[in-house]
């Protein structure tokens, strides 16, 4: 929610309680005192709501509803308060006495420039409001200024009033734009920034999460074991024959075949699964909430069927396979290094053994690993 200082608020309400009991006085116009005591009754309205609203965000974090809840109240506040201040503005434009006709321009101008330009200030990366609430003060102190050009029996009178209207519009039409450029700037900061957040903590070839967003997930992971039976698992992955890939096709091919393998390791794992790439043809998986780790070896095999399907990569068909090494905790380790250590121990061994096949940190690799499946 967009929330203008309280003092400013004040401020605004009091400036325009002084300039229409003015006006009201001195045209002894009742619509003129009963459309300032309305707008005194907003702004105050306003200041409770701008000193609520702190209070509450000072107590607990807001939800979005209830955001656009505040949100809510603020637009109608002020598109409230800038609809009496254009109507005061008119009123008194529209009825001024010859007298008046130096008083009136000023005060009127005067009020319109400082609202707008408040609303600029505060509002000007929400495009509608800003829009909506300088086209409700400026507008009717416009008109007001071109109906006095044009009962005006003097050039120069006239001449000022159409000036004055011009300038009006001229800054009106301004502050749009520039309300338009600064919400397209700020937006344009916001993505980049998401942007940027995203990529520390994604691998930039896979989309997969790096190390800096497993670790992170495993930290998160770890704080929400809530009983001495929950498990977690880290299986260490390493694509078999990818090197040969490379060496035969490029590594153009290889990192095709690279974001073909990550795709299809995410639709492997479960959405509460972390999948990592740690570099080159290496990927982690964190898997969660297990009760026993017959359920990690189930994914293993899993993944390790998904990933050995063949590849159509430019026209080729590749095959190649992975084999697996799980870790789990707090049986073989507590904290993510230890875990990828022995996990990682435990793949080598399978390597060395044969490939496509799973093996625990804590066991030998079968006999016949290369026919594990």
């Amino acid at each position: 929610m967009v929330v203008r200082p309280a003092l400013p608020v004040v401020f605004m309400g009091v400036a325009l309680a002084c300039v229409g009991l003015l006006l009201a006085s001195r045209k002894q116009d009742i619509v003129l005192l009963v459309l300032t005591f309305a707008a005194m009754a907003v702004d105050v309205a306003s200041v409770f709501m701008v000193l609520a609203y702190r209070r509450r965000t000072a107590e607990a974090t807001i939800v979005a509803d209830e955001a656009r809840l505040w949100e809510r109240r603020y637009a109608l506040g002020l598109f409230s308060f800038a609809a009496l201040l254009g109507a005061i503005n008119a009123r008194g434009l529209f009825s001024a006495h010859p007298v008046d006709s130096a008083l009136v321009p000023m005060l009127t101008s005067g009020m319109a420039f400082v609202f707008a330009g408040g609303v600029l200030s505060n509002v000007a990366f929400r495009p509608r409001l800003c829009g909506i609430g300088i086209a409700l003060s400026a507008t009717p102190t416009i008109a007001g200024c071109l109906d006095r050009a044009a009962q005006a029996t003097d050039i120069h009178v006239a001449v000022g009033f159409a000036l004055q209207a011009l300038l009006l519009t001229g800054f009106a039409l301004a502050g749009l734009g520039w309300a338009s450029v600064t919400y397209e700037g700020a937006v344009r900061q916001i993505v980049s920034k998401l942007d940027f957040a995203i990529m520390a903590r994604r691998d930039d070839l896979t989309g997969l999460s790096n190390r800096v967003e497993l670790r992170d997930r495993f930290d998160a992971a770890v704080a929400g074991l809530s009983e001495e039976s929950d498990l977690l698992a880290i299986l260490c992955l390493d694509l078999d024959r990818f090197k040969a890939v490379n060496d035969s096709y490029g590594h153009l091919t290889g990192d095709m075949l690279l974001r073909a393998a990550a795709g299809r390791l995410s639709s492997a794992v479960r959405r509460e699964d972390t999948a990592a790439r740690l570099g080159g043809d290496e990927f982690v998986v964190l898997q969660t909430e297990l009760r026993r780790p017959g359920e990690a070896l189930l994914l293993a095999h899993r993944i390790i069927r998904a990933l050995g399907a063949p590849y159509e990569i430019e026209g080729r068909t590749i095959q190649i396979g992975v084999s697996i090494g799980v870790a789990i905790a707090p049986r073989d380790g507590v904290t993510l290094e230890q875990l990828i250590a022995r996990a990682d121990a435990a793949l080598y061994r399978m390597k060395r053994s044969g490939r496509g096949g799973v093996v625990f940190a804590d066991e030998p690799p079968p006999p016949s690993a290369a026919n594990d499946l």
